[in-house]
């Protein structure tokens, strides 16, 4: 639901600007920030376009210290 979606976009903004902003720079980073290994796409476009999954197995790959 909503609230999944919203801790999904923290944790986009965490993982891949650590230390940085808030909700306002989550957002901003999830709207706008194309992923290189995702074709250039952004999180908001795969995951309008039904492609929620890659996403979340990117932000899991850079936990464990994948894509670095």
């Amino acid at each position: 639901g909503y609230v999944h979606w919203r801790l999904r976009c923290w944790k986009f903004s965490a993982v891949l600007t650590p230390g940085q902003g808030g909700r306002p720079e989550a957002m901003a980073s999830y709207r706008t920030r194309p992923i290189r290994a995702l074709d250039g796409r952004t999180a908001e476009a795969l995951v309008k376009s039904g492609q929620a999954r890659l996403v979340w197995r990117y932000l899991d790959e850079i936990d464990v210290g994948g894509f670095a």
